[in-house]
């Protein structure tokens, strides 16, 4: 039998975590004071009730310092972006725009998971520390709470931090760079605030001041999609920050320990990693496909409308940021049919995207031809490869068994968003754009339309579903198990 559960070492962990929450909201609280904002208040409020429970629970729980184990790794990773959202609406709920509960809880999990589905309808009217607040979620949700954390506080390394950081990262494997996983998490982060530096300075260079180079950027960076302006992306008129955008998007989609040891080793190893070029591969594929039938359909009447526009989309839609592109939702139903191809696909494992990722896809795909080869010549054997190192068939039953899940969930998602009234094609692409942490909008979501108008039971669905996308599904699945919670 299984111990049981360490609550007070959970409990305490989750405390500390608090307190590093508490910091975080400093940071909107000073951007507040520099503009001169009365919306100082609410996160001053915030980050005073983050530090008021993060001391007494650390007070009471002082004497538990057992090591965490794999069990309470994978508690502590998925209740911690619901305790981090529970503070993080506060300054929603008391800005000078206030927003309800139900509307406050699905921004900041929209924003921590990346998902970018905003229900703010007029995004012009927030104040600087609310739109930085929202740039600050998804920037810090992007790698992960966790592996931030893990950064940040040296003593979850003394536990089972690799139980946690396997429980919040992307992916069918989880490789460490060093042996000490916060290392490794100061690694990765190191790669994810270099881009991060380099994408401001871009945007910077551009017709963006400083503020919204600096927003935009963490939006991009971390996949995640929500903007500073009404007009998203296209409030600045620029082929310059499409460009400077899609770019950073397709760099941010790729695996960041691959882009780790690029770095140290030279760039022939991403040319080289099966999962980028097949990355690369459909990204030109469909941009091929959507330029001509652009050319069929008319669509563009500049170089930028032609050649950028379609381009941006594409990228924006498999890394799951959803930013949009000007005219989208006019191009026509191969376009609609590639953007859910795009969404459901998603970038590559070890990125700040979500959806299936093509890793998985890519070994799929290679199974399926391996059956159809062992079909003709049932006695030779055949391996599924990856990057050259061959997959454990229990990695390849895993990895098929989340894509079965994955599909089962979006069928009886789109049957709960059906089931309110919507039509099929905008209830399918809702449950596609949360479940894969998109963010983009179609039809009742879109353009003409907005996530604002959706019922709030709705909404509390759709957050649960946008954090159990961004958990790759069995973090949060696993805790219906009563073997779980038994001794």
């Amino acid at each position: 039998m299984a111990a049981s559960l360490s609550y007070g070492s959970i409990i305490r962990t989750l405390g500390n975590l608090i307190l590093v929450e508490a910091g975080l909201l400093a940071v909107p609280l000073i951007v507040c004071i520099l503009y001169s904002e009365s919306d100082w208040v609410g996160f001053a409020f915030a980050a005073a009730a983050a530090l008021a429970v993060g001391s007494v629970t650390e007070f009471f729980t002082r004497k538990y310092q057992s090591p965490l184990r794999s069990r309470e790794g994978f508690l502590i990773t998925a209740v911690i972006w619901v305790v981090f959202a529970f503070f993080g609406v506060i300054p929603f709920m008391l800005s000078s725009h206030p927003l309800g509960f139900c509307d406050a809880f699905f921004e900041v999990i929209s924003g921590l998971t990346t998902t970018g589905a905003s229900i703010i309808t007029d995004i012009d009217s927030q104040s600087h520390g609310i739109l930085f607040w929202r740039a600050f979620l998804q920037w810090i949700g992007g790698l992960g709470i966790i592996l931030f954390m893990l950064a940040a506080l040296p003593e979850l390394n003394k536990g089972n931090g690799i139980s946690m950081f396997q429980a919040e990262a992307t992916g069918i494997t989880h490789s460490k760079l060093h042996p000490r996983i916060r290392q490794t998490a100061l690694s990765i982060w190191g790669v994810y605030s270099l881009l991060t530096i380099v994408s401001i300075v871009l945007l910077y260079a551009g017709p963006m001041n400083l503020f919204d180079s600096v927003c935009q950027t963490f939006a991009a960076v971390a996949t995640g999609g929500f903007t500073t302006h009404n007009q998203g992306i296209a409030y600045w008129n620029s082929s310059y920050i499409y460009i400077i955008l899609t770019v950073i998007m397709f760099v941010a989609g790729m695996n960041f320990i691959l882009l780790y040891t690029a770095a140290k080793k030279g760039f022939k190893s991403i040319l080289h990693n099966d999962v980028f070029k097949a990355y690369a591969l459909i990204v030109m594929a469909v941009y091929i496909v959507m330029l001509a039938n652009a050319l069929a359909q008319g669509f563009g009447d500049n170089l930028a409308d032609t050649l950028i526009y379609p381009l941006f989309h594409i990228v924006s839609a498999i890394t799951s940021t959803g930013f949009g592109a000007p005219g989208a939702e006019s191009w026509g139903t191969l376009a609609l049919l590639f953007t859910f191809f795009l969404m459901y696909v998603g970038a590559c494992a070890g990125s700040t995207t979500g959806g299936m990722k093509i890793d998985r896809i890519l070994v799929m795909y290679r199974n399926t031809i391996n059956q159809i080869k062992k079909t003709i010549s049932p006695k030779h054997t055949y391996l599924v490869r990856l990057n050259g190192v061959a997959i454990d068939r229990d990695l390849i039953s895993r990895i098929t068994g989340f894509a079965s899940l994955y599909l089962l969930l979006l069928f009886i998602i789109t049957g709960i968003i059906a089931a309110y009234g919507y039509n099929l094609t905008d209830s399918a692409f809702i449950a596609t754009s949360c479940l894969g942490c998109n963010g983009l909008g179609y039809g009742a979501t879109g353009a003409g339309g907005s996530f604002a108008s959706l019922p709030d039971t709705l909404k509390y669905i759709l957050s649960l579903v946008m954090l159990i996308g961004r958990l790759e599904l069995f973090a949060y699945i696993v805790l219906l198990l009563p073997s779980f919670w038994k001794r």
